[in-house]
């Protein structure tokens, strides 16, 4: 367990179950603390629940989009939401949608390297604490 990301909480949220295992499996190895999440409703009631720090979000799911989601969370938690990664087999959008003031994200596309996802986690912390 590596000491800087000790006690780091991460919502890690994506509907394909097999996905959800691999990322919780990968991001626990690296010393974070994992609530995963297999729909945006479901994303919703942990981050009501528990403290995160990160929020790592899939793109492409039903019934809503990490995109929606993300916009639900802001509504609700405005400045004090947590950073979001979002994970995505498609290219980042040229325009990025917009998902109210206060979201600091960054963008990750499948297939990626467990290290380039820490990379982003901590870019997104960084970028949160800056703040």
């Amino acid at each position: 367990m590596t000491a800087p990301r000790a006690g780091v909480r991460l919502l890690v949220v994506d509907d394909e179950e097999q996905i959800l295992e691999l990322l919780d499996l990968t991001l626990s190895i690296q010393g974070y603390e994992v609530y995963p999440a297999g729909s945006g409703p479901r994303a919703l009631e942990v981050l009501a629940a528990e403290h995160i720090d990160v929020i790592v979000m899939d793109v492409l799911m039903v019934p809503w989009d990490g995109f929606e989601t993300v916009r639900r969370m802001a509504a609700q938690y405005g400045a004090a939401l947590p950073p979001v990664v979002f994970l995505s087999g498609l290219a980042r959008p040229a325009v990025m949608p917009e998902l109210g003031p206060d979201v600091v994200q960054e963008y990750l596309v499948k297939p990626f390297r467990p290290s380039q996802l820490v990379e982003r986690i901590e870019e997104a912390r960084r970028r949160k604490a800056s703040i």
